[in-house]
């Protein structure tokens, strides 16, 4: 597979972290860069302000960057709040792509402009209170942006950080798999991690924006990405091999699209949200 962002690989000392994180950056950016394109194109090539709460070490950023050069690419990534490997390439490839990060929680954030677009990869199934998130995020935006949020959806019973099957709910969960889920914090050096994941669903952001009034919908045809990057992904595939055998029969079979269907689609285990502001 090749590396879209090798020309950052060197702020990092640990290889197999660098492909981990260039692997998610580029899945990133296979999502991202369609939705910037779109919104430039909407405004008749104007360029967009935009800003990633949750940036890790910063790739994707560093890419989005460099591809679209007229825009103006915002990070959030609070102190402390990531792990210590993300600190050192966040620093490198924040000067190299020239960046402006946050370090700041979102809660804490107060921003001087709004954004065209807010976006969060794998970040909203961590934030404590995913409705505040919502509501704040919606306030950053410029008329007409979006917010896209991109995470598991915990309605579906697997937890993939852990790679475990969910039993009930969260605490029950945890009850069953102590000794897995701690091994492999202690092993991956992500402690906390556990800790930190809200179990949210996707019934449950549907419901509230309804009633909270804001304008969000959901892609549905995400999952058909999900399942294709089984096949182009070797290393996410090794990652969820507990599932990829079965999610590549039944995506060549066709009865992936099942989880597009209503009723079903509450189920997929994996949400691409859009939160848009009208004015």
């Amino acid at each position: 597979m090749s590396t879209p962002n090798a020309d950052f690989h060197d702020a990092f000392t640990d290889p197999a972290y660098f492909t981990l994180c260039d692997e998610e950056a580029t899945f990133g950016f296979s999502e991202i860069a369609p939705i910037i394109a779109r919104l430039i194109a909407a405004r008749g090539g104007k360029s967009l302000r935009c800003l990633e709460v949750g940036s890790g070490p910063g790739l994707l950023l560093g890419r989005l960057q460099k591809h679209f050069a007229d825009c103006r690419f915002e990070g959030l990534e609070p102190v402390g709040s990531g792990f210590a490997k993300t600190e050192a390439p966040l620093k490198v490839i924040t000067a190299r792509a020239g960046l402006t990060i946050h370090r700041a929680g979102y809660e804490d954030f107060r921003p001087e402009d709004a954004y065209d677009l807010v976006f969060s990869i794998n970040v909203f199934e961590h934030v404590a209170d995913w409705r505040d998130y919502l509501t704040r995020t919606h306030g950053w935006l410029a008329a007409g942006g979006e917010s896209v949020i991109l995470c598991p959806n915990y309605s579906f019973p697997w937890e993939p950080h852990f790679r475990l099957p969910i039993i009930v709910g969260k605490a029950l969960t945890h009850r069953v798999f102590t000794r897995a889920i701690s091994a492999y914090e202690r092993d991956h050096d992500y402690g906390g991690l556990w800790a930190s994941l809200n179990f949210v669903t996707k019934a449950q952001v549907l419901r509230y924006a309804r009633t909270a009034g804001l304008k969000l919908s959901s892609d549905e045809t995400v999952m058909r990405r999900m399942f294709a990057r089984l096949f182009t992904d070797p290393a996410f595939a090794r990652r969820q091999r507990a599932l990829a055998g079965v999610a590549k029969v039944l995506y060549r079979s066709g009865l992936t699209r099942i989880l597009e269907l209503p009723g079903v689609r509450l189920l997929s285990p994996f949400m691409a949200l859009k939160l848009r502001r009208e004015t």
